[in-house]
């Protein structure tokens, strides 16, 4: 590495990174020749997502490949150099025994570089934990404009070794700087950044993804990389912004934010700079549990440079998400390219709580206001299973993106693509999943679980009313997890009207919580001739069946009671069928809840989109007034409910599906 004194006065600073902005802007502009002006808020379409098209790619790669090199690959980052070279890092998992893809364990960070754009990659690197079984991670580049410099700052602990026992628990957790000044091609030795974890701090870490260099204001040059924290005992934690004035080479805290681990509070923030000089900060909502809000993202302005937080994180409205990592981008700013201001989000856009199953849809969301408002049109990369994903400008003006993706669970290799800002426009779709109301009696200030309409299904009617119709494809309804569904080891109850001609297969009515283990189910099973009902504990499921599907094209109202251990179904008001649970030895092993996060379905599986072929299928009909009771109706009060009654238990009732309207 050159010596300090050989570094550019700051006055040399300024010129060559304004003029390396500009030469950013006019590759953009000589790439792509539109016209980007602010779009209105698209209105609600029942068009699923999955069925929009993905962005025409000029390039769709992988670097990362699992069980190529590693196990698996996780934490992906890409920054473009000076010199236009494309560099993607991941970790390297290596578990010692290979039966994971764990956040601690023999964990390298790893390189592979482009010299075209992403069409072909360089042998991979090993840039940091090649000769050492520490866990290495986080990957946070960021490239000084003025010299070339690429920082690489990470994170990295010891861990248990025992690898049937992964933990990050009572390993001190620090700061650590590399640097290239070839473009990637070689790297300097590893520098501590003791400096950078302040007293008390437990966990900290970096990024993940880009870092950036501000462009604007006294701070004009300088880097900026998020990070987050906990502290107290693990009791609180926050984001934090590390920062440099000299290309790299000396890094500073900067702002730091503090929240209570028992509500809301940042981690995994991505950062971009405002048309003001502001740092624009976007966070991963890392609530105890992600059934609490349906907004998986924060947010906060840091002033001075990032040197502070302006204000206390937020949650972001309308960039529905699952929880995940995510990155911005600036594409575009009028005092720089001459362009609408415009920032992009990557990140997957199916809402729900669940890192595994809601991980998918990755998109390129945008916003005019510098982060104010997000629009909820936007750019389909992959309808597949995704999870963490980076952003970068290529020096063609592409926008190019590294992202986590697998079959079955979103993450194990690392894919790039990269795709026009004019393909990107031509192919935005409304992301945003309409909904249906839950029209229930609710407690004031309680927002009801509205439940999240998926494929085309569309109102129908009942008897001169509105239901909600399947088509047996991709119509599905989705409940975000919420604390009001969970129906433990109490009683609960749960009715529908249905109406199906099916004579094959098995049909799901409503699937709450997983497919095996905690759960309960109404479906009706043409291909077996019965309407089953069942609860799943951790000590096995209890069936009930009733010897008919109803499969005759007419509306049956069905009523599936747990009380106690005793399980009665029954249709129309017709006599029960029965069944006992065992008795279990704790409330533990009578629960049918999950303890994580969950989703409850209507209309389908929770395996679909990703069941077996010749599974069962999605329900094909119709469906009406769908309701959840946190009680055991008597008969009297199922035949109200029946009769179509909104005074039943309302203090008990948990959820009513009307499909009054969608929006």
């Amino acid at each position: 590495m050159p010596p300090s004194s050989e570094r550019r006065p700051p006055g040399a600073r300024r010129f060559a990174l304004s003029a390396w902005f500009c030469a950013l802007s006019l590759a953009v502009l000589a790439a792509v020749v539109l016209a980007v002006a602010p779009q209105s808020p698209a209105v609600a379409s029942t068009t699923a997502a999955t069925a929009a098209p993905e962005v025409a790619k000029e390039v769709s790669t992988v670097p990362f490949k699992a069980r190529e090199n590693y196990y698996c690959t996780r934490i992906p980052a890409v920054v473009t150099s000076r010199t236009g070279v494309l560099l993607a890092f991941a970790e390297g998992r290596t578990r010692l025994d290979s039966t994971g893809c764990h956040d601690v364990g023999d964990n390298d960070l790893v390189l592979r570089r482009s010299l075209d754009g992403g069409a072909t990659w360089l042998p991979l690197q090993v840039v940091v934990g090649g000769s050492d079984q520490l866990a290495h991670g986080n990957p946070a580049p960021v490239v000084d404009a003025v010299t070339g410099r690429i920082t690489l700052l990470y994170s990295s602990s010891d861990w248990n070794h025992d690898a049937a026992r992964p933990s990050r628990a009572g390993y001190a957790r620090t700061v650590h700087a590399v640097h290239s000044m070839d473009g990637g091609a070689t790297w300097s030795a590893s520098v501590p950044q003791p400096q950078l974890k302040a007293e008390g701090w437990g966990w900290v870490s970096t990024g993940p993804g880009h870092g950036i260099q501000l462009g604007r204001g006294p701070h004009h040059g300088r880097l900026i990389v998020p990070g987050d924290h906990t502290a107290g005992g693990d009791t609180t934690a926050g984001a934090q912004l590390y920062v440099s004035d000299d290309g790299g080479l000396t890094w500073t805290l900067g702002a730091v934010s503090e929240a209570g681990k028992t509500g809301a509070y940042p981690a995994e923030p991505t950062v971009a700079e405002t048309v003001d000089g502001d740092v624009y900060v976007n966070a991963r909502n890392s609530a105890p549990t992600h059934c609490q809000t349906n907004e998986h993202r924060l947010e906060a302005l840091g002033t001075d440079g990032g040197g502070s937080f302006a204000t206390p994180f937020t949650q972001v409205a309308n960039l529905d998400t699952a929880p995940v990592f995510g990155s911005l981008l600036r594409l575009h700013a009028l005092d720089q390219d001459g362009k609408p201001d415009r920032l992009l989000y990557s990140g997957a856009s199916r809402l729900g709580p669940s890192a595994l199953e809601d991980r998918r849809e990755l998109a390129v969301r945008s916003s005019y206001d510098e982060g104010k408002t997000w629009k909820t049109v936007g750019t389909l990369v992959s309808a597949a299973r995704a999870g963490y994903s980076d952003l970068t400008v290529l020096p063609n003006g592409s926008v190019g993106i590294v992202y986590e993706t697998a079959g079955n669970i979103p993450h194990g290799n690392v894919a790039f693509a990269a795709f026009t800002e004019q393909a990107m426009n031509d192919s935005e779709t409304e992301l945003r999943r309409p909904r249906t109301s839950d029209t229930r009696v609710k407690a004031p200030g309680e927002a009801g679980n509205h439940a999240i309409v998926h494929g085309g299904a569309q109102l129908g009617t009942r008897l001169g009313g509105v239901a909600m119709e399947f088509d047996g494809v991709d119509d599905y309804l989705r409940l975000v997890c919420s604390p009001t569904l969970r129906v433990e080891d109490k009683d609960f109850t749960v009715t529908a009207w249905f109406r199906h001609s099916s004579t094959t297969g098995s049909q799901s009515i409503i699937w709450a919580y997983g497919m095996t283990g905690r759960h309960f189910s109404v479906r009706t099973e043409p291909g077996n001739g019965v309407l089953r009902g069942t609860v799943g504990t951790d000590i096995g499921t209890t069936e009930v069946t009733l010897p008919s599907s109803y499969n005759d094209g007419q509306w049956h109202h069905v009523v599936f009671t747990r009380q106690g251990l005793a399980l009665r179904l029954a249709v129309d008001g017709g006599p029960a069928a029965t069944a006992t649970m065992p008795a279990g030895a704790s409330a533990s092993e009578r629960n049918p809840t999950p303890a994580a996060e969950f989703n409850v379905h209507i209309g389908a599986r929770p395996d679909f989109p990703n069941q077996p072929a010749g599974a069962a299928q999605l329900f094909r009909g119709t469906l009406d007034d769908v309701r959840l009771f946190s009680t055991a109706l008597t008969d009297t009060e199922a035949a109200d409910v029946k009769a179509g009654s909104l005074t039943v238990r309302n203090s008990e009732e948990k959820l009513r599906l009307g499909f009054s309207s969608i929006w």
